[in-house]
């Protein structure tokens, strides 16, 4: 059973960080102090928001194995994210508008990242440009990956991604779930205040419903929500033969890393991808996402299909490193991963409300904290010294396995048609 939620009240005095003591402390804190159309957008997904919940609710299914007699009382939390070494396996996932919490937005996600040792995404949809957050780092040798919506007018991209080279940069973190934009209802819903409150809508409005891919004017972006504004212009063409085009944009050690995989069959295809001429892949790792749960309601957890490739096709975790992001709330839920096969998770929204109620770079910094802690605790608990060490002996997964299906023969006999038709 979920811990009951805060008391919806604020408290009598101000809150500091020092006063969270867990990420959903700063989720409640966040709800009493964003604005109504920031909370709307951070917190909204789409229709029931089934897949937002579940995606953190399926860590319940995992329990752990603890092992005893073992000298932990010194933890290793030390990892890698595509080359890069951090102190955590632990990422900030590309997040959008984060100024909508703070002024400082991304930059205070980068300083506290810089500081916390670990690797911040930055969104295509960032509220300050990329050369701008990157200027926040705390160090020359601070990482930095970039997530890319190829645009419509690919020009725009290639524009884009030239900027991002010349500043330095990784990776980009190509995203593919969401060709379109889900329907985010509560989003959506203070949108359509908004514009009758601006006077732009009469009270008995009853125009068509918009389309995804129609051209919005100043009255129906604000009505569809700030998260469909912010999807014009998205290409929703894109194949795998558009690797090659990436590829040819970006500096020979430039990684390349798919974000919204949802399925072992495209995890597999993205591990297959290779350059015809010289023979060497095109994807270096993936994040198992389902954006949320913004985009399609019903996608499954990435921690399910995180269990169905080490069931099904356990040989990608040596092709690709394999991420995943979407509920993230406990050190518990990042060693359950790790115990699953994967290499590093992403928070996205933790990092957001982090930063609200004048936190800022110091919230992020305490949930990261937080975070860390929770961790080598778990670590110290399960009786891991190593991040290297945590493995699939370390849980009990029956009833996840229960609710994944099908069977391993289905399964293969699926992966190897969708293989053999290129699908």
């Amino acid at each position: 059973m979920p811990p009951p939620s805060a008391p919806s009240s604020a408290p009598l005095y101000k809150e500091t960080p020092a006063d969270m003591i867990n990420i959903a402390d700063f989720e409640e804190h966040a709800r009493r102090t964003l604005s109504k159309k920031a909370w709307a957008y951070y917190f909204s997904a789409s229709d029931d928001m089934f897949s937002k919940v579940f995606n953190h609710d399926v860590f319940a299914k995992v329990f752990f194995r603890p092992r005893i007699f073992r000298d932990v009382s010194k933890v290793d939390t030390s990892s890698s994210i595509f080359g890069v070494s951090t102190t955590l396996p632990i990422f900030v996932s590309p997040a959008a508008l984060a100024r909508l919490a703070h002024p400082d937005g991304e930059k205070a996600i980068a300083r506290a990242c810089g500081k916390q040792g670990i690797l911040q995404m930055i969104s295509n949809n960032a509220s300050l440009k990329y050369p701008d957050i990157t200027s926040a780092k705390i160090s020359s040798e601070q990482p930095f990956a970039f997530q890319l919506y190829v645009q419509n007018e690919r020009s725009r991209s290639v524009e884009q991604l030239k900027d991002v080279v010349a500043t330095g940069c990784r990776a980009v973190v190509l995203t593919l779930d969401a060709p379109t934009p889900g329907k985010r209802e509560l989003d959506e819903r203070v949108g359509r205040e908004e514009v009758r409150e601006s006077g732009l809508a009469d009270e008995d409005d009853d125009s068509e419903p918009l389309s995804a891919s129609s051209g919005l004017g100043d009255k129906e972006a604000a009505g569809g929500g700030v998260g469909r504004a912010l999807f014009q212009g998205t290409a929703g063409d894109l194949v795998w033969d558009d690797l090659l085009w990436l590829k040819s944009l970006l500096p020979v050690d430039m990684k390349i890393i798919l974000k919204g995989l949802q399925s072992v069959e495209d995890v597999v295809l993205a591990a297959e991808q290779r350059d015809p001429k010289t023979g060497l892949k095109l994807v270096d790792g993936v994040i198992i996402s389902n954006h949320g749960g913004r985009a399609i309601d019903g996608a499954p957890a990435p921690l399910m299909v995180l269990e169905e490739l080490r069931l099904y096709a356990p040989q990608v975790f040596k092709q690709l490193e394999i991420y995943i992001d979407g509920g993230i709330q406990r050190g518990t839920d990042v060693v359950k991963a790790l115990c699953l096969g994967a290499t590093q998770v992403g928070i996205g929204r933790p990092a957001l409300y982090a930063l609200a109620g004048g936190f800022g770079e110091s919230g992020v910094y305490r949930a990261i904290q937080i975070l860390r802690e929770e961790v080598e605790t778990a670590m110290r608990l399960v009786g891991a010294t190593s991040i290297t060490q945590l493995g699939p002996h370390f849980v009990n997964t029956s009833q996840l396995d229960a609710i994944i299906g099908p069977s391993p023969a289905t399964a293969a006999a699926s992966l190897e048609a969708c293989t053999k038709a290129k699908l």
